[in-house]
């Protein structure tokens, strides 16, 4: 437990995210929590760590909060479908197809780095991106387990042309919300381990503070290198961890709504 919360707080920190993708894996592999209770506490201990984060960021840079807010409520609507409808969703394909497109991300933020933004937008036209990155954040977050930065960061800095350390500040607000959106749902639904969630809480949240000030230390260049490099592995873990099971015979393949985040 305690592993797990410091793997997921120093993840949250560092790349602006939730660090459900680490510790998701550490629950189901390791504390043998059934797959829909690792992706309901994980949100948990996301929303705190999460916090810390976001405070810390927030201290020592800017926060468009306006882009937050549009991004916080789209996020927090698409958390509450994602987990509702998680039982229903094809997940290891799901989780397959984000591992490709976060590789191709990865590429693109290391390799091509002096590109402009996809989106030169302002004022309605900006609020109406900012509402479609957080709709699409919070549908994972809801549905995966994870707090969605991995979404919402990459957007930012390659959509609206957010600077890395900007962008992750505005994901870290916009993952608390969204990531109590979805704990909360999943509480209600009963997929909350709540012992599990006491004792790696505590620990994510200082994790969390102590990423951020690594970040923090971090030039642009060297952030957006190790965010690369951090996206590059959670994307080949999810690519081959959802292919390994999608090949496996159908006996004993797990359902849709069991399948891995």
């Amino acid at each position: 437990m305690v592993l797990t919360g410091v793997s997921g707080g120093l993840l949250s920190g560092v790349v602006g995210g939730g660090g459900g993708a680490i510790m998701v894996p550490l629950m189901t592999g390791v504390l043998k929590l059934r797959q829909h209770v690792a992706h309901g506490t994980s949100l948990v201990v996301i929303t705190f760590a999460a916090l810390a984060s976001a405070i810390t960021y927030t201290i020592g840079e800017s926060v468009d909060w306006a882009l937050v807010m549009i991004l916080v409520a789209a996020s927090m609507a698409g958390a509450f479908l994602g987990a509702n409808g998680a039982q229903h969703l094809p997940a290891l394909r799901l989780r397959q197809a984000l591992g490709s497109v976060l590789l191709l991300v990865a590429v693109r933020l290391m390799f091509f780095r002096d590109l402009d933004a996809v989106f030169d937008v302002a004022g309605a036209s900006e609020a109406l991106a900012g509402g479609a990155i957080g709709l699409a954040g919070g549908l994972l977050s809801g549905a995966l387990g994870v707090g969605g930065g991995a979404i919402f960061v990459p957007a930012l800095v390659i959509l609206l042309g957010t600077p890395q350390h900007e962008a992750q500040g505005i994901s870290l607000w916009v993952v608390v919300c969204a990531a109590a959106t979805g704990a909360v749902t999943h509480y209600r639904l009963g997929t909350v381990d709540a012992r599990s969630a006491r004792w790696i809480a505590p620990v994510a949240v200082p994790a969390g503070v102590a990423g951020s000030l690594v970040a923090h230390w971090l030039d642009t260049g060297q952030l957006q290198t190790v965010f690369a490099v951090i996206l590059t592995a959670i994307g080949l873990q999810m690519v081959v961890t959802a292919t390994r099971r999608l090949r496996r015979p159908a006996a004993t393949t797990p359902v849709a709504g069991e399948a891995a985040a």
